[in-house]
């Protein structure tokens, strides 16, 4: 015969229940606070860094609802790096570019002609993964963000040299990489390459990788033409009669931008688009995706010489035009100061300032013009705006 339960054993066991029964109301998907604080929840979780926040995503079909919430705009992260250690300069532009929420869509790699580009795109795979296009290509120069001190830099590089004593230097000068990430929700991104499988160039080459283009975006989307394309050139290549074709293939709706002669290499996110041989020209492709109807991203061009102000503001004490050249003389005084200075003064004062350059930069003045504007037909206003003029000698502009 077994003894019954003590008055004090039942009621210690009532507790327990009580309390898990109490547990169960706070966590559980159904219970008041887990619905209550999901604002905390997101405040949270956008707080993390790109890899954790993946992680999270996974947990549960609610924390994955409440990371598509944040990530619900278009969002671009880049960061600048000039070490010259190429593996460093990498890990530096990671982890500033994933140091908060962002699923990568694609990614472009801007590096001076310093650094190895297959080493270059190895490191950036390993962390990114082989799922997104990612193009590595060298330029003249990067902008943009310093992944460690967040200063803006902008660097103009010159070209390797190569027999001379000062090799090493040319070298150091052209060592530094901007990595750019993209996140557009709405929208599939690819790199189609324009395949050039013999020795002579044809149109048939150019016609394929139209097509190709057009099938991919059918693909994604409900439309065969994408919303925008960024073409990346080979230096040996003629990239008229492509842009020619692209033009007339094309709706006017689609943003077609890119660098007509460079050096580059590429991965898509499709294996079997991965080429070995030559290629004059690789697409960067953005297509609607038929499966995220909501919302329209739309794309917007602006070209720039890449002009960032340097050094103090001068005002014009003396100006001089010549109609022979078309060109201004001038001599200008640092604000707050009283000395006349001539160009050749100035252009050493930028000059001292300047870092990570070569050959002569090229270099802008802006100057402020005020003026009387009439907009759509109104009533002509007063306007100031910045009209930028290159400087050709040290006395003229």
């Amino acid at each position: 015969m077994e003894d019954s339960p003590s008055p004090s054993t039942s009621t210690s066991r009532q507790s327990k229940k009580a309390e898990l029964s109490n547990d169960a109301n706070v966590t559980g998907n159904g219970g008041s606070f887990g619905s209550v604080n999901e604002d905390l929840l997101q405040n949270i979780l956008a707080r993390l860094p790109a890899r954790w926040f993946a992680s999270a995503a996974c947990v549960s079909k609610s924390w994955s609802s409440v990371c598509n919430r944040i990530l619900t705009r278009p969002k671009l992260s880049s960061a600048l790096s000039l070490n010259p250690s190429l593996s460093e300069a990498v890990d530096d532009v990671l982890q500033k570019v994933l140091c908060e929420p962002i699923r990568p869509h694609f990614a472009i790699v801007n590096v001076g002609s310093g650094f190895d580009l297959e080493k270059i795109m190895h490191l950036i795979r390993k962390t990114l993964g082989c799922n997104i296009p990612i193009i590595v290509t060298v330029s003249n120069g990067i902008i943009g963000r310093d992944a460690l001190t967040s200063e803006f830099k902008e660097v103009k590089w010159g070209a390797l040299f190569s027999g001379f004593e000062g090799e090493s230097y040319a070298r150091n000068v052209n060592e530094g990489i901007l990595l750019t990430v993209g996140y557009l929700p709405g929208l599939k991104v690819e790199a189609i390459p324009l395949r050039h499988p013999t020795r002579i160039y044809s149109s048939v080459c150019v016609d394929d990788f139209i097509k190709d283009i057009k099938e991919y975006s059918a693909s994604v989307s409900n439309c065969p033409f994408p919303v925008g394309i960024i073409l990346f050139g080979k230096a040996n290549g003629d990239m008229n009669p492509v842009m020619e074709k692209l033009d007339c293939a094309m709706p006017r709706d689609t943003v077609i931008v890119g660098d007509e002669r460079g050096c580059f290499i590429y991965r898509s996110g499709n294996a079997k688009r991965n080429t070995i041989g030559s290629l004059d020209a690789i697409a960067l492709v953005f297509a609607q995706d038929r499966d995220r109807s909501s919302g329209n991203i739309k794309f917007h061009v602006a070209l720039s010489n890449g002009v960032s102000p340097v050094g103090t503001t001068y005002k014009a004490a003396s100006v001089r035009t010549s109609n022979t050249d078309c060109s201004t003389w001038l001599t200008a005084k640092r604000e707050g100061q009283q000395q006349l200075l001539d160009g050749q003064s100035i252009l050493d004062d930028i000059n001292n300032l300047l870092e990570n350059h070569i050959a002569s930069p090229d270099l802008y003045i802006g100057v402020i013009k005020n003026r009387k504007v009439s907009i759509e037909g109104g009533k002509p206003t007063p306007r100031s705006c910045i009209a930028y003029h290159g400087v050709v000698g040290y006395n003229y502009i």
